[in-house]
């Protein structure tokens, strides 16, 4: 039947059949045949996280293949969809679009958004680049001066240095009880602070985030020494660390390269709101 409409109407795509995936165990293997790539969604497979995600993926035969993650966090969705070139493809694209809320925030590999651009309007926020710890230094000698774990009774100033120096930033405040952000004071103030987006022990995964430092206090060592200390605390407790950084900050990949990271992967970042009639028709009209 769907070769008979393919036949007359030549530019129907039948998609794939998706299927809404729970079944932890399965999503782990899949993830972890490319822990650089995959980091955040193992990690969000860990009862943290769980229940604000939505996995789609094929079923072929046993396993499964494609996988998407939707996060419903702070702010607005975050479709994750990465894998190598190709690997996602219009047909795949016909089947995901009504499963994704209006607007939504995306992660795509490189040339994933062409199959957006007749349906939605898309903010492009640049290219980034997926790292991964591959070569560990030696944490303890980055300084003598001493980080401090930050817990919920420091989320005023906490919220206060975002404020100041990363208003963009993600952050859900519930990361705090992670134990995993640690800050550094100067003058009595919060001044710099390394945390993590994912962290989960029973997957033995970590994705850090939320690393800044106050402007007036930068090129001094802080971001280092605050992320080379959550480092150092992270080693012993997960295989896998990784972070995302926008590829045309040279400051920040210097310092995470300086502490044993390497770029991993390439990926781009995107805002996506649906377009009130289609492209092909707009270009018609």
């Amino acid at each position: 039947m769907i070769s008979q409409i393919q036949t007359l109407l030549p530019w129907y795509n039948p998609g794939v059949e998706l299927h809404q995936i729970r079944d932890r165990k399965k999503l782990a293997a899949y993830f972890r045949q490319d822990l650089p790539l995959h980091a955040y969604s193992l990690g969000d497979l860990d009862d943290f996280y769980w229940p604000k995600t939505t996995f789609y993926g094929e079923i072929l035969g046993k396993e499964i293949s494609r996988v998407t993650l939707l996060y419903h966090g702070e702010g607005l969705p975050v479709l994750l969809a990465l894998g190598p070139e190709g690997f996602f493809g219009d047909d795949y694209y016909h089947s995901l679009s009504p499963l994704l809320p209006d607007p939504f925030y995306a992660h795509f590999s490189p040339g994933l958004e062409k199959y957006f651009l007749e349906d939605y309007q898309i903010d492009d926020h640049g290219e980034h680049y997926k790292m991964d710890l591959v070569e560990p230094g030696d944490f303890g000698k980055t300084s003598s001066r001493s980080p401090f774990r930050l817990n919920a009774n420091h989320l005023p100033e906490l919220q206060k240095l975002f404020h100041q120096s990363y208003p963009e930033n993600a952050f859900d405040p519930r990361m705090l009880s992670t134990g995993r952000y640690y800050g550094y004071q100067f003058g009595g103030e919060l001044v710099s602070v390394a945390g993590v987006h994912v962290y989960s022990s029973r997957y033995r995964v970590a994705a850090l985030g939320n690393i800044t430092t106050h402007p007036d206090h930068r090129n001094r060592g802080f971001a280092r020494l605050v992320t080379a200390h959550l480092c150092r605390d992270l080693v012993g407790e997960v295989d896998t660390i990784g972070l995302n950084v926008k590829a045309d900050n040279a400051p920040a990949i210097h310092l995470y390269q300086s502490l044993g990271f390497k770029i991993a992967a390439k990926y781009g970042e995107f805002s996506l709101k649906k377009r009130f009639l289609p492209l092909n028709f707009l270009e018609k009209g």
